[in-house]
Parts: structure tokens; sequence; C-alpha cells
């Protein structure tokens, strides 16, 4: 029989879709907000504006933007599951720190689609809502969004942290992900997760960095260990 050299791990078509499912997350929920938010840019309207938004009609514009973000959000899925078993697949001195980021991605994903049901609900009862309660509806729409932040921190810091300890990409990669993560917590954390005061600075940059490791992971696959580098380069015979 011929020889053969051995395959990479994690670097099948398969893995590459699990890996650019994190693009199509950023790309999906950026787009998406934007076309489901309107033209609006008052962070904190009145209680008469919000009470206007919910009783109004969604526009064709906004559904399509509702529906990229839910979109968004099943990527992000894919992408976890996918960056989870990737980085306890290379394991390391704390593999333990894969599972971690996946919990607080899953955290994220769980809090950002339950902030959209005080929303639901005051598109549903607008009618006998006063403008006050419109206004409560829709600032615990905005503070569970900021409270994201937190959760989103927690898995850059941990996920940054897997990587370092894995060598699944460079130390450039895992350690601006700690930073950025480790930013978004403090941030969060001094200003008590106010929706209107919080900086969302951190947030954007950790959207950015998903959106690059994303695309360098499915274009390129992860690092190779040494093993794997000895392994290509020795021809296998049977």
């Amino acid at each position: 029989m011929s020889p053969t050299t051995t395959s990479p791990a994690l670097r099948t078509t398969w893995d590459r879709i699990g890996a650019a499912a994190g693009a199509a997350y950023v790309l999906l929920i950026l787009v998406g907000n934007q076309l489901s938010s309107g033209s609006s840019s008052d962070p904190h309207p009145s209680g008469a504006k919000d009470l206007a938004d919910l009783a109004s009609s969604p526009s064709v514009t906004e559904r399509i933007g509702f529906t990229m973000e839910f979109l968004g959000f099943l990527a992000f899925m894919f992408f976890l599951g996918w960056l989870v078993h990737a980085l306890r697949l290379r394991g390391g001195p704390a593999a333990w720190l894969g599972g971690t980021a996946g919990v607080a991605g899953i955290v994220t994903l769980s809090v950002k689609v339950a902030s959209a049901m005080p929303v639901a609900a005051g598109r549903l009862d607008h009618a006998g809502m006063s403008p006050a309660t419109a206004r409560i509806l829709t600032d615990m729409n905005s503070a569970a969004f900021v409270i994201t932040f937190l959760t989103f921190g927690t898995f850059l810091l941990a996920g940054g942290l897997a990587i370092l300890t894995s060598g699944l990409l460079g130390r450039f990669a895992g350690w601006s992900a700690v930073v950025i993560g480790a930013l978004s917590i403090v941030l969060t954390v001094l200003t008590q997760a106010d929706p209107v005061d919080t900086n969302p600075m951190p947030f954007l940059a950790g959207l950015v960095w998903v959106l690059v490791v994303s695309v360098r992971l499915a274009w390129k696959g992860p690092r190779e260990t040494a093993d794997e580098t000895v392994g290509a380069r020795v021809p296998v015979t049977a």
C-alpha cells in the first residue's frame, strides 16, 4: 500500500463549519439588530415613546432583522459546541476552562433570548398598558442586554485562558480575549449593570474577537501540536 500521511485533528469540513458559525453569529446579530431596532437612537426614550413602539406593528425590515438575530443565536450555539469540543480535545493543564467558557456562553444566550419576553408581552397587552409600564418592560429588555456583558465577558476570559493553556491558537488570541473579557466584567460591575451608563465597547470588541478567531479557525484550523507536526511529516506505511 502506498504511503499516506496522518490527518491533523479538527480540520475536517464539519470542523470548518463549526468554527465559521462564530462569524455567522456576529454578522447576523449586528446586521439584524440594526434592522430590528429601527431609526431610534435614544438609549432611554420616554414611556410614551416606548408604548407607541409596542403598539405599532413591526415593519418588514424589523421582522427580517429579528429573524436574523434569532438565526445568529442559533449559530452561536453551534460555535459554542464546536469550540468546547475543540478545547477539550486539545486538552492542556486546565481543560476544564473550555467547559467554563461553554457554560458562560450558554448563560449569555439564555439571558439574551429571555430578554425578548418583556417586549413580546408588551406587544401583546399594550392596549391596557400605561406609559410607565411600557417603560419598565423596555428597560427590562435593556437591562438584560447589559447583564450579558458579564456573561459574555466570562466566556471571553475563560475561553482566552483555555486557548493559552491548550495551545489551540497563539498567545495573542488568548491574551486579547482575557483582556477584553476582564474589561467587560469590570466595567459592567463598576456601573452596576446600568442599562444607560455601561460602556458597551468591551462587548463590541469581544464580538470582533469572535469574528476574527472564527474566520481564522475556519480558514486555517487550530495551531498544530508537536505530535501533529511530526505525524504530518512522517509517512505511515501498512
